[in-house]
């Protein structure tokens, strides 16, 4: 069983989003549950500014989640 913040399946149109690389200005396409994702154009690590851990913090299956590894 997933995670039903992970579950692409109760995703809403916010779940998905454009974060502007700050080296080069190229638009990046992010998934909420992407921590971080590579520039196409400049290879610059861009970290997802809206990624939630709150449910770390209390979830038992929290040292198994594919989010935080």
């Amino acid at each position: 069983m997933k995670c039903p913040g992970q579950d692409s399946r109760y995703w809403t149109f916010d779940d998905i989003f454009d974060v502007t690389c700050l080296t080069c200005g190229t638009v990046i396409e992010f998934f909420k549950d992407d921590p971080v994702r590579i520039c196409e154009k400049c290879n610059n690590q861009v970290t997802n500014p809206k990624l939630d851990e709150g449910c770390h913090k209390h979830c038992s299956s929290a040292t198994e989640c594919s989010l935080f590894k």
